[in-house]
């Protein structure tokens, strides 16, 4: 699976993980987008999600070792953010649930916003400091 190359963040094994975890959100996305008010919609959202949740923890364990191989040095702030989003979508998940209105919308927005604050922005940090490339202030989209 290749990435858009405005997400690569040029290590070949995350910008994999980055794409499938790109297409698990379109498919959230894709059975959010629809029919959210009928049982059969709630629980595909709900599948999709879990499904999207468990590549999460997968892809994070992942590049948690990754960053610990190469002594990364904001190893432990970078696994903090990491916690924040799990728990972030373990919450939508339970809202999906709880059939709380606006959930996918909201899961969306959070997903869409962190996945772009996150590649491009903490993943890129740990890629120039492995790739040996000065780190940039802000990486332009």
């Amino acid at each position: 699976m290749t990435i858009d190359p405005k997400y690569s963040i040029g290590i070949d094994e995350m910008d994999a993980q980055h794409a499938r975890w790109i297409q698990l959100i379109e498919e959230f996305r894709s059975v959010g987008s629809g029919h959210m008010l009928e049982r059969a919609g709630i629980d595909a959202a709900h599948r999709a999600l879990e499904n999207l949740l468990g590549y999460t923890k997968s892809h994070f364990v992942s590049e948690e070792k990754l960053l610990a191989a190469h002594k990364y040095p904001d190893l432990e702030a970078h696994k903090a953010r990491h916690r924040e989003l799990e728990a972030a979508v373990v919450k939508l998940l339970d809202e999906i649930r709880a059939h709380a209105r606006g959930t996918p919308l909201k899961l969306n927005l959070f997903m869409t916003v962190w996945l772009l604050e996150h590649i491009m922005g903490e993943d890129d940090k740990y890629a120039r400091f492995i790739l040996g490339k000065p780190v940039l202030a802000a990486r332009a989209t």
